[in-house]
């Protein structure tokens, strides 16, 4: 199958509602709420359902935690500003592929399989452009959907 690379990456937001928990009994971290939407790109016929992460709180807490994420789902971060955007996997449980994405939705960078981490100290990945979007899949989807920079 010949691969072709991606003329852009359509975000459709369908903004739910938000909102922070907060105080939980337990003493735990607040967990954050997201709201959903899709991120789909027609010419590779893929289609993410996504968590939306928006906010300070929201992107920091990502998808800390998580013990799976189905082969369909994602989350989306959306940053204040464009820029080279950088990201860690702390506290991490799955592996990830990470999609860097312009204001205008084409691919600007990818990290492929990238590994949890539970150490105090984890690496930081960065974008290898400027990016206003992460899109943050399981590991392995980039490589079996044919996704590409550009």
């Amino acid at each position: 199958m010949k691969k072709t690379p991606i003329k852009s990456l359509f975000i459709c937001l369908h903004i739910v509602t938000f909102t922070l928990l907060i105080g939980c009994e337990t003493g735990e971290q607040p967990q954050q709420v997201f709201s959903k939407g899709q991120v789909v790109s027609p010419e590779q016929g893929v289609k993410f359902q996504v968590e939306i992460a928006e906010t300070a709180n929201q992107r920091t807490q990502g998808l800390m935690y998580r013990e799976s994420i189905a082969a369909n789902k994602g989350m989306l971060f959306i940053f204040e500003h464009t820029g080279v955007q950088r990201v860690w996997m702390k506290n991490t449980l799955i592996a990830l592929d990470i999609i860097f994405l312009s204001k205008q939705g084409k691919i600007v960078s990818i990290l492929q399989n990238i590994k949890p981490c539970k150490q105090p100290v984890c690496e930081v990945y960065t974008s290898k452009k400027s990016a206003k979007y992460m899109l943050e899949i399981k590991a392995g989807k980039v490589k079996k959907a044919g996704l590409m920079t550009g």
